[in-house]
């Protein structure tokens, strides 16, 4: 199996600034593993709430299909740390969102993630189309590839 390549900086429209806690660093003095899933579900949440997605009565809701990561720089809990945030994928019902954590001013990821979504109906729970106007505004952030 080939190890990914981290992302560049240069991938993403859209950062979001995160701040650390001291509970989110293990013993070994670096962000814990589970962190980075935390801070990718907050930032997409975060985003979707500023753009009106998913997240009123009227809507359709997302529910996490899969979540993956990989780490290539430790963050320790002094570090300046930033979400990017990108869309990979969109189907009729799923979304799939490229992320990565940067440390500083970093141009590389230290962590990567991939964030899937799946739009559902908010009272039956069955997969549900995802509207042209949420097609318009997800593509406002799709990752930039050469």
């Amino acid at each position: 199996m080939t190890r990914p390549e981290p992302v560049q900086r240069t991938v993403f429209r859209c950062f979001v600034p995160v701040t650390l806690r001291w509970n989110d660093v293990d013993i070994q003095g670096h962000v814990n593993n589970s962190v980075p899933f935390q801070l990718f579900d907050t930032a997409v949440s975060h985003w979707q709430i500023e753009n009106q997605l998913f997240h009123s009565v009227e809507q359709p809701i997302c529910v996490v299909a899969r979540q993956s990561c990989n780490f290539f720089a430790e963050i320790g809990m002094m570090d300046k740390v930033t979400v990017g945030l990108a869309l990979e994928r969109i189907g009729s019902s799923s979304i799939t969102y490229l992320l990565g954590l940067f440390v500083n001013d970093a141009q590389t990821s230290a962590v990567q993630g991939e964030f899937v979504h799946v739009v559902v109906d908010n009272v039956t729970r069955k997969p549900a189309p995802i509207s042209d106007e949420a097609r318009r505004v997800l593509q406002t952030i799709a990752a930039k590839r050469d």
